[in-house]
């Protein structure tokens, strides 16, 4: 319909992975992603070797990763980046990436405020008409493909007016003084085939392990299917976007995006249900959370527990802040790490011994649906940049927020 866009909501970890090859394999003319981590694992190397046919075909690929988790990859970045469609930027690099890991936190602990702002986005988008948005960076544990512990997590499927904005947010990063060339690796290189490596590497390691991909179609496959599902089951809303500037090391705090949220969830009338794998109240939060309760309006936050967090030191942080918010009135729940949902984090033939939450969602008077990547805790908030899609859809509130409720029950958490 006019004036809207159209969602698809992603939660299993095996559907997420298909949507991204899909746009891989059906992108005619350009394909960009912003990520905070993007592993070279069996996920990632999946994912980048769809990526890297698409560009063989003569799609513009532009790849824009955060420098923290490309440490010690500078010969894959210089190798992708010897393919003439494909573009390599690193978000924030240290001056001394490069160098020993001991040297790096030397210079970390003496320009710790440039270094400790992360770009935590994460985004894919192709053509400038379908986007995916959400918690999932790219990595086994996203997708189901970790042995040791998995994710449930959150994406949605964007397409429409809004996959525009969602790229105008990537171009703005991208274009950013901070985000620096990767193509500048390849002078320690000189001469050297790359990329060739690169696909050798990728292709060795896909053929080793077919046992654990067979849910994944190893050649670009026919997805009919998944598009006439797209047609059936897609669900119409307006959206916008809303992000946080990219002001390394200024004094002006990357909050642009939890400040709408802020506005967001004051506004609520009836009832305001969370989702966050970290949770630190702030003082805006105990603010805030009084008022709403005070207006009748429930507040629901559900989160890890100590037994599926892959963070216990935040979880420290978290748990002195309980008792707390539950005598406000919060309802506050905590995942269980034996919950009963396998078929949504594992990928067969994968059986992880653990896992855990990392969906990042909020949904408001089940009209409005917060999807991003922004966890309830200080770091989310001020150091690092966060990417949202605020969507207005009471058929994806509906069906977000029986997701969450479903995860109340006693058997989740």
């Amino acid at each position: 319909p006019s004036g809207t866009s159209g969602f698809l909501s992603l939660l299993r970890n095996d559907e997420a992975m298909r949507w991204r090859l899909l746009l891989a394999d059906l992108a005619e003319a350009t394909l960009d992603m912003q990520y905070f981590i993007w592993k070279g694992d069996l996920a990632g190397d999946l994912l980048m070797d769809r990526v890297i046919r698409a560009a063989d075909r003569g799609v513009r690929v532009r790849l824009l990763v955060d420098d923290i988790h490309l440490l010690g990859e500078d010969r894959g970045v210089a190798g992708l980046s010897q393919h003439p469609q494909i573009e390599v930027r690193l978000f924030n690099p240290s001056r001394g990436r490069s160098s020993s890991s001991v040297l790096y936190g030397i210079e970390f602990m003496g320009n710790i405020k440039e270094l400790n702002h992360r770009m935590h986005n994460k985004l894919m988008v192709a053509d400038n008409r379908f986007s995916i948005v959400g918690g999932r960076n790219i990595g086994n544990e996203y997708f189901g493909l970790n042995p040791k512990q998995n994710f449930i997590d959150f994406d949605v499927l964007a397409l429409g007016p809004i996959a525009q904005e969602v790229s105008e947010s990537f171009d703005l990063f991208w274009n950013n003084r901070w985000s620096y060339p990767g193509e500048a690796l390849q002078q320690n290189y000189k001469g050297q085939d790359l990329l060739t490596k690169v696909r050798e590497v990728i292709r060795q390691h896909i053929e080793k392990n077919q046992a654990l991909l067979v849910a994944f179609q190893q050649q670009p496959q026919d997805w009919d299917a998944y598009i006439e599902k797209l047609s059936r089951d897609i669900v119409f809303g307006k959206a916008q976007v809303t992000y946080d500037l990219p002001l390394v090391g200024e004094d002006i705090l990357p909050e642009q995006l939890a400040q709408t949220l802020d506005v967001l969830t004051i506004n609520a009338n009836r009832e305001i249900l969370v989702s966050t794998p970290y949770f630190i109240p702030d003082d805006v939060f105990y603010q805030r959370a009084p008022e709403l309760l005070s207006k009748g309006v429930r507040c629901v936050i559900l989160t890890n527990s100590l037994g599926s967090t892959n963070h216990p030191i935040v979880h420290s942080g978290y748990k002195k802040h309980r008792k707390r918010v539950i005598e406000m009135g919060v309802e506050l729940y905590e995942m269980r790490h034996d919950a009963p949902v396998r078929e949504d984090f594992d990928t067969p033939p994968v059986e992880s011994k653990a896992f855990g939450l990392h969906a990042k969602l909020v949904v408001v008077d089940r009209k409005t649906t917060f999807v991003s990547t922004l966890n309830w805790d200080p770091r989310s908030i001020y150091l690092n940049t966060e990417l949202g899609l605020i969507i207005e859809s009471p058929s994806l509130a509906e069906t977000v927020a029986s997701d969450i409720e479903s995860a109340l029950h006693p058997e989740y958490s």
